[in-house]
């Protein structure tokens, strides 16, 4: 391989290609330091020097975008050496194949190419291999194009506001920038599916384009594995088709099982089944993959509520909560599980500290019934009402609601209106403290059986 410093030009025999930026500052520090051990840290610090806010997820796009660039994505590392919670190595001798490590000497009357060249030794028939080889390269998109696609998952993480209709918008400018970016493909599928789940736009007229967009980034690239976990996501929370989520991350954990965005989907799956002990490994190995990632982090705190851990839940989520106070979603877990001890009061503060109830809305009637203010909790009944007529998923919090009020026939009306109408949270039924009046009726038999019926 030989890569110009300043341009990112890579040349390998007759093929030629370019690295974006941040890929290309992460090759030359390794590089640089080859045979060393170079921490995380260290190429945030390369990267970003003013800072951004989730720089550890940027990261790990960047270097991942290199490894696609260099064929280094299997098991064993070729050129890159990953030491998990620590950093990276660059490989200058890896189980007998030797890489010879040179810049390329200057030529007159043109710029000094700075860089690197890689001979791999190895067997003839295996160079012949590579160099014979007719099956497709990955695509790579154009450098604009990534950093479209950079900035978009950067908006899609940020908790200091609503940034998902800010990386929609980048992630749609990077596919009309290239249209073959599987990748943001796949990335518009999830912003525009996590959409319909916050309620910022109704099934009916998120869930086609998300799905759209997830089966048009693997028709780009099947070997992709985020086509195919956003693929499964769309399944599982609104499809209510959990044998097909499963397929679809089973399929992408084959392609790529060093994606922490994959564990965690496939920890919400685990959850949503009743496999809580799973869930927390999976969930366990995103967060170790990603540890600055605050989805990952949200969740867990989830899974103690619904483990019904709720004082561990509540030592996770407060100090989470008090550092990220745009967070509503873990506000809303850590209020749940305050009312499961009895601190009303707290899960009023925290109720009425969010910015936006998403797919939450229900927790605020559930809260007024156990302050006996029920007139307050049959106002939120009739908003409710209001947001089924606009076409969103609240059947789930009605039945939280008429179940608190203690209106078991309109609870079980409700539960089997929730698994048709798109609601999110019913997918935790098998777990969620706030259905257990509801355990052994026939209700709730006929509503699991009906939900789970792909399994």
């Amino acid at each position: 391989w030989t890569v110009n410093r300043v341009s990112g030009e890579t040349i390998r025999a007759d093929r030629r290609s370019r690295l974006p930026q941040q890929p290309l500052r992460i090759l030359v520090e390794l590089f640089d330091h080859a045979g060393e051990v170079v921490t995380r840290d260290q190429l945030v610090k390369a990267l970003w020097p003013s800072g951004i806010v989730d720089f550890d997820n940027g990261l790990n796009v960047a270097m991942r975008k290199l490894r696609v660039a260099l064929d280094d994505v299997g098991d064993e590392p070729r050129y890159i050496e990953t030491l998990p919670k620590v950093g990276y190595r660059f490989v200058v001798n890896k189980g007998g194949e030797t890489a010879v490590v040179a810049d390329p000497p200057p030529r007159r009357g043109r710029p000094l190419l700075l860089g690197l060249v890689l001979l791999a030794l190895v067997v003839a028939l295996a160079l012949g291999w590579w160099l014979s080889s007719s099956e497709p390269r990955s695509h790579v998109p154009s450098i604009q194009a990534q950093e479209l696609y950079l900035e978009g998952l950067h908006h899609r993480s940020r908790r200091d506001i609503d940034g998902g209709m800010l990386a929609r918008e980048k992630f749609e400018a990077a596919i009309h920038e290239d249209p073959a970016y599987a990748q943001a493909w796949a990335a518009l599928g999830e912003t525009i599916s996590v959409a319909v789940i916050r309620q910022t736009l109704t099934p009916a007229e998120g869930i086609p384009k998300a799905r759209a967009a997830a089966e048009r980034a693997v028709a780009l690239d099947d070997a992709l594995a985020e086509g195919h976990f956003v693929l499964g996501q769309i399944h599982m929370d609104h499809d209510k088709d959990f044998a097909g989520a499963q397929r679809e991350y089973e399929r992408a954990m084959r392609l790529d099982s060093k994606s922490a965005r994959l564990w965690h989907h496939y920890s919400m799956l685990q959850g949503q089944l009743g496999r809580i002990d799973d869930a927390f490994t999976s969930i366990r190995r995103a967060r170790e993959l990603e540890p600055m990632t605050l989805l990952y982090a949200g969740n867990h705190g989830l899974l103690l509520y619904e483990a019904r851990r709720y004082g561990e839940a509540i030592d996770f989520l407060k100090p989470l909560v008090e550092s990220n106070p745009r967070f509503d979603q873990a506000r809303a877990a850590l209020a749940r599980a305050m009312m499961a001890t009895g601190d009303l009061d707290g899960a009023r503060a925290q109720l009425l500290a969010r910015a936006s109830p998403g797919f939450d809305r229900g927790d605020l009637g559930v809260l007024f019934v156990r302050l006996e203010r029920r007139d307050d909790a049959l106002r939120e009944l009739a908003a409710l009402e209001e947001r089924a007529r606009q076409g969103y998923g609240v059947a789930f919090d009605q039945a939280t609601i008429y179940i608190a009020l203690g209106d078991l026939d309109r609870g079980c009306e409700y539960l089997m209106r929730a698994v048709r109408d798109h609601s999110i949270m019913v997918n935790w039924m098998r777990l969620d403290p706030r259905l257990d009046p509801l355990r052994g009726r026939q209700c709730f038999a006929d509503a699991e059986k009906k939900l789970y019926a792909s399994m």
